[in-house]
C-alpha cells in the first residue's frame, strides 16, 4: 500500500512540463482479438519510459472506465515527447495498430498534449499519496504561502 502523507501538501513543480494524455476506448466490447492487443502494447511501452528516464517522461496514471483507458502523462518538454512518438518502440506499435485495425472501428485511440510553462499549474493533496503532478515531482507541506490555488500559482 502508498504511504498517505497525512495533511496538506503540494506539487513541488520548477520548470515546464507537458501534459500528455493518451488512451483507448472500446468501440465493439465483443471484439476481444481487436483491442486486447492494443491494450497490451501499452504495458511494454510505459515499462521502457520509467526505465529510461532520459527519455524525458516523468510520470504516468492509469484510469479506468467502463470503455475506455486513459494514461494521463507527464514529460519534461514536447520534444521528448515527440521523439518518444517517432522512435522504434512506439512505431512499431503504431504500425501494428494501423495494419491490424486500421478505420474498422472496433477500437478508438486519442491522445491529447498540453505544454504547461513555470507557475502555470498547481495542485494540492490532502491525506494522499503522491499522485499525478505530486509523483512525476515532489511535494512539499502547505505553507502560509502557498496555502490558496492563488498562490500557487503566484497570481
Amino acid at each position: 500500500m502508498k504511504k498517505i502523507n497525512k495533511g496538506r501538501y503540494i506539487a513541488e513543480v520548477d520548470d515546464d512540463f507537458v501534459l500528455f494524455i493518451i488512451g483507448m476506448r472500446i468501440n465493439k466490447f465483443f471484439s476481444f482479438t481487436k483491442w486486447i492487443p492494443v491494450f497490451k502494447a501499452m504495458g511494454p511501452m510505459i515499462r521502457q519510459l520509467y526505465e529510461n528516464p532520459q527519455l524525458g517522461f516523468l510520470h504516468t496514471e492509469f484510469l479506468f472506465s467502463w470503455r475506455r483507458i486513459t494514461l494521463i502523462q507527464y514529460w519534461r518538454s514536447f520534444e521528448q515527447l515527440e521523439a518518444y512518438a517517432h522512435g522504434k518502440t512506439h512505431l512499431v506499435a503504431w504500425k501494428e495498430f494501423n495494419n491490424k485495425l486500421g478505420n474498422d472501428g472496433s477500437v478508438g485511440i486519442y491522445h491529447e498534449s498540453y505544454r504547461i510553462t513555470k507557475n502555470c499549474a498547481e495542485a494540492i493533496y490532502n491525506n494522499m499519496p503522491r499522485f499525478g503532478l505530486g509523483q512525476a515531482y515532489s511535494i512539499a507541506p502547505v505553507t502560509k504561502k502557498t496555502n490558496s490555488a492563488r498562490e500557487r500559482m503566484n497570481i
